[in-house]
């Protein structure tokens, strides 16, 4: 770790914040952006920090659309990324929260990418993580299960079944799916494609497309009603709804709707034991996470 570039921030711009960390340029380093993660004050975060760059890098050169990381380095007391730069981009969250007549266009759009994503199949064994870098989503849920204790007795017992149960299937997973995790290139155009990135790819795996659907509706219809998830998507909670709507008709069609949402009601339940394990939480969010988990299993 002590072989790392130093950055002063003193000569970098703040130009971006969101729930994983903050952004930066540079007018002596063009063609590059700074990412400096939350909360990397110790070795364990350094860990989830490295693993982002690296899980990155493997998505790149699995044909995924996404920037081109460059390298890791020190930030202070704090570690960050630095990656490709692209310019003339907004997140889909940004540009529902500006321009709420495209909702129902950018969720159609993002569907597109999802099953893009979704469609993308690497190689690996039965059981095995393709990498240490892209790991077995049905592996660190069963790992989430072994640990928890939001839920308890025959329901967690059910859902332990439940998992071990899943394919380990070769799809790529986002993770951490969101409008906020997408950008294209502005201006918006309905009538033409524009190029896609995903970015903050430090959640992503392999397994059922489901995992990153059910992420997708807590998001939205749950974690969406907060005030700073509304402050950091730029959105109300009224819009995050309408998208996540439109997504998910768009994404699965008309047919077997109601069965496909109810599907992702089961795998956002999931995602906040997930939650629960890979994150550091304080008393109050744990106590938040348990009380939301036992609620959504009724």
């Amino acid at each position: 770790m002590n072989n790392f570039r130093e950055i002063d921030l003193s000569a970098w711009k703040q130009v971006g914040e969101g729930g994983n960390g903050t952004t930066y340029t540079c007018q002596t380093e063009s063609g590059v952006i700074l990412k400096v993660a939350r909360h990397t004050k110790t070795d364990g975060s350094f860990v989830a920090v490295s693993h982002e760059f690296y899980t990155s890098k493997a998505f790149y050169e699995a044909g995924v659309h996404t920037p081109k990381m460059i390298e890791l380095v020190r930030v202070g007391e704090d570690y960050g990324i630095i990656s490709e730069f692209i310019t003339n981009k907004k997140s889909l969250a940004r540009l529902s929260g500006e321009q709420p007549e495209l909702i129902d266009d950018l969720a159609y759009r993002m569907a597109v990418f999802a099953k893009q994503l979704h469609g993308t199949k690497v190689e690996c064994n039965p059981g095995q993580d393709i990498s240490e870098h892209i790991p077995s989503m049905k592996h660190l849920m069963l790992e989430a299960l072994a640990n928890t204790r939001m839920l308890r007795g025959r329901t967690l017992s059910k859902t332990i079944e439940f998992v071990q149960g899943l394919e380990d299937a070769p799809t790529l997973l986002h993770g951490d799916l969101t409008f906020s995790n997408i950008i294209v290139e502005v201006p918006f155009a309905k009538e033409k494609t524009e190029k896609t990135y995903w970015i903050d790819l430090g959640r992503g795996a392999h397994g059922v497309p489901m995992f990153d659907l059910g992420h997708f509706y807590l998001f939205c219809n749950i974690f969406g009603r907060q005030k700073r998830v509304q402050g950091i998507t730029h959105m109300t909670g009224k819009q995050m709804q309408q998208f996540w709507n439109s997504f998910a008709l768009a994404y699965n069609g008309p047919e077997g709707l109601d069965e496909f949402t109810a599907q992702c009601k089961r795998y956002a339940v999931l995602d906040v034991i997930l939650l629960g394990h890979i994150q550091t939480l304080n008393w109050h969010e744990r106590l938040f996470l348990g009380l939301l988990a036992k609620l959504m299993v009724k």
